[in-house]
């Protein structure tokens, strides 16, 4: 059995021409079956008297997996010849060369092979070699590509692109048959098509004038070797299919450059290409931009999660709003898993049902393969409709990588929105638009442009909290500590923005006269610029403070911003002062003089070095790890470092540390390779702000201590090693 493959571009005559080489081979005998992969689905019309047949993406559509049969998607056609169609989506939506690929798989796991053909024809349409119209010419398919062209340069660009996609697929065989000329009767159009074949290396096997035979044929519905069997025509197909049939020498592509191309056929001079184009006046505004965009995109580093989760990780913390997974279930059921991971955690090991995150009203428009080929228009616009009879005040739809990569136009869902219900797109297409962190950041940016009322006036004494952390398990503990702060001073919390909040509330977004960062890293000053640039959003310059240091300066910024009286302030100081330094008495006598040594992600770490100094600790070592969530490392604490490295190598990570040998390692994650002797704890990525930050994370240090593991028996502390480190 051989396998043809015959490309071309749209319109150039390769149907008719593949159907009468079928028609040829088959009425010599041969089992023949031919494959259209156009999505006109009209490569068989003619073998098949003008039938109009099922194609398979037609058939897959109403079928389910097992439910399909070879026979009801394979069609006799004249001479015998089997003919199938794989069919395509409407023109503008869905993706046809998904369709193929989907029909190939399916033909395969039928085993359309298994009826031993002597011939397999693929007529495959060839203006753009994407990766599903090039499955005929991948491994395992075609051993033989001919290519159809007239002398127009179009059709020979699309030849030459043609044999590049060979080129990609091909290492080390040759697999390209030659040029069939189908001319237009254009003035020297031969010469151009001979000067083409000579460039690329290829033999013309054969030329097909223009003739009134083929109108003629296709008034008849027939193949123009059964209307015309005597024709000159007819013995020229019989020739070409002989040929095809029997044809044992093949050619590597050689496809020319564009520049080259342009040379041969059209005798233009190949234009240099400029280095370096001029920049036009108003991209200079785009460095601006970049606080929009996530770390590792500006940063080019390989990207850190899924888009689409990010996203949705924000618009689940808005309480009467539902957010619809433009995707296959299992982009919605993988994200719905992640979201509440700290709510099912919470209520596995504490009994505690969390208000939000429990179950958040996620729903899938559910694509499947069929709305991959065809487009998921209707079926979001179903859920659309079904999601609004619940009466949400918002819909959030977010779109996943499926419905990025076949181009799914999502502007006719702002069509649904009426004055109860508003429609925010989020288009992510899963990691298209970027990781995780990036997909949060176009969350926050559709949700205030959509629902910020920008006429409200601000109010004294209210503020708004912005960007906290909702899946870490810092968050309530953070938010308690400054809700006291500011309970203290007499000031009233807005509106969360975005987390654990309602419509209503980032809608008065504006009341809120102050803004207070949650967290100070690459996530918290992208959307501080943000709501700073397009909602003249006051922020405090100071983030949550972690650590006593920190939240001294913060709380006085806070009481000079309000004009609270100094007396407040310094009572607030006064009484968390005592509680830190009693603290600290407490377990100094375990710490004192021990040497510490950190490696993290980390990049805000003076809230702990402060406090291991406190404690009478030696500073070791500091290594800082580059952070996809942040890139600011600072610290005031220099001086008292013995070793630091920003950036670190984590390949260092195992030779360091034997060659330190701290008391105590502090990392973000733990290894089995390190020395099993050296006592280590774990860096919260997301530590608990306060002034007790440092002690808290301490207290667990002398914990460790308290333990003596080397005392006791050994067993004891292997034990340990294994449940506890």
């Amino acid at each position: 059995m051989s396998e043809i493959a015959i490309y071309g571009k749209g319109g150039i005559g390769k149907s008719t021409i593949s159907s009468n080489i079928s028609a040829v081979l088959g009425r010599q005998g041969k089992k023949i079956l031919q494959i259209g992969c156009d999505p006109k689905h009209d490569s068989t019309r003619f073998l098949l008297h003008g039938e109009r047949i099922t194609t398979v993406l037609d058939y897959l559509k109403g079928k389910s997996p097992d439910q399909c049969n070879l026979s009801d998607i394979v069609h006799t056609g004249a001479f015998g010849v089997h003919c199938v169609e794989a069919g395509g989506p409407e023109p503008g939506v869905g993706c046809a060369g998904r369709g193929i690929l989907s029909t190939f798989e399916l033909l395969d796991r039928l085993g359309i092979k298994e009826n031993n053909y002597d011939d397999i024809i693929y007529d495959v349409l060839g203006d753009v070699v994407c990766g599903g119209f090039a499955v005929p010419i991948r491994r395992g398919y075609a051993e033989k590509v001919y290519i159809v062209t007239s002398g127009e340069f179009m059709a020979i660009y699309a030849a030459n692109n043609i044999l590049r996609g060979l080129g990609n697929y091909d290492l080390n065989k040759d697999r390209a048959g030659g040029i069939i000329f189908n001319s237009r009767g254009l003035v020297e159009e031969e010469d151009r098509v001979k000067r083409f074949c000579d460039a690329v290396g290829l033999p013309l096997i054969a030329r097909f004038p223009r003739s009134d035979l083929f109108s003629d044929c296709e008034r008849e519905g027939k193949c123009l070797v059964e209307a015309f069997l005597d024709s000159d025509l007819a013995e020229q197909f019989a020739i070409l299919a002989d040929k095809i049939h029997s044809q044992k020498e093949f050619y590597a592509p050689a496809p020319l450059s564009d520049e080259e191309l342009e040379e041969r056929i059209l005798g233009k001079k190949a234009i240099p290409v400029q280095k370096q184009a001029p920049v036009h006046p108003v991209l200079k505004t785009l460095p601006q931009q970049q606080a929009f965009f996530s770390k590792s995109l500006v940063s080019r580093e390989p990207l850190h999660g899924c888009a689409f989760s990010g996203a949705m990780s924000i618009t689940t913390q808005i309480d009467d709003s539902i957010s619809i997974a433009h995707g296959p279930r299992s982009c919605a059921h993988i994200t719905y898993q992640s979201i509440t991971s700290i709510p099912r955690r919470f209520l596995l090991e504490r009994g505690i049902v969390l208000p939000y995150g429990s179950s958040p009203p996620v729903v899938s428009s559910e694509m499947n393969e069929g709305v991959m080929i065809f487009g998921g228009a209707d079926e979001l616009r179903q859920k659309i409709l079904e999601a609004k009879a619940r009466s949400p005040k918002v819909l959030f739809i977010l779109t996943t990588c499926p419905s990025g990569i076949i181009g799914d136009d999502l502007r006719f869902v702002q069509d649904l929105a009426d004055d109860a219900t508003r429609i925010v797109p989020v288009l992510t297409d899963g990691n298209i638009q970027g990781d995780y962190l990036q997909g949060i950041l176009m969350a926050y940016r559709e949700t205030a442009r959509a629902l910020i009322d920008r006429n409200c006036i601000p109010e004294n004494d209210t503020v708004n909290i912005v960007a906290e952390k909702s899946e870490t398990n810092a968050r309530e503990k953070s938010f308690r500590y400054v809700k006291d702060i500011l309970d203290r001073f007499g000031i009233r919390i807005n509106c969360h923005f975005i987390c654990e909040t309602t419509v209503d509330e980032i809608r008065r977004f504006r009341r809120g006269k102050l803004n207070l960062l949650a967290y100070g890293d690459y996530m918290g000053r992208s959307i501080r610029t943000f709501l700073e640039t397009e909602f003249g959003a006051e922020f405090l310059d100071k983030p949550f403070p972690i650590g006593f240091r920190e939240s001294c300066d913060w709380v006085r910024s806070i009481g000079e911003y309000f004009h609270k009286e100094k007396d407040k302030t310094d009572a607030i100081v006064t009484d968390y002062r005592k509680q830190y330094q009693d603290g600290i008495d407490r377990i100094k006598p375990y710490l004192e003089g021990r040497r510490l040594m950190v490696i993290t992600y980390n990049q805000n770490i003076d809230w702990m070095l402060q406090t291991a100094l406190d404690l009478g600790m030696k500073i070791s070592f500091v290594g800082i790890l580059n952070f996809s969530q942040d890139n600011n490392f600072m610290t005031d604490l220099k001086e008292y470092i013995q070793e630091l490295y920003v950036p670190y190598d984590h390949g260092r990570r195992e030779a360091d540390i034997a060659r330190v040998k701290p008391d105590l390692l502090l990392a973000n994650y733990g290894s089995n390779e390190q020395d099993q002797s050296i006592l280590t704890d774990t860096i919260p990525l997301c530590p608990t702000a306060g002034f007790l930050s440092g002690l808290l994370f301490a207290n667990r240090w002398a914990e460790i201590f308290k333990m003596n593991l080397k005392e006791g028996w050994r067993q004891d502390e292997l034990l340990f090693r294994k449940y506890s480190s």
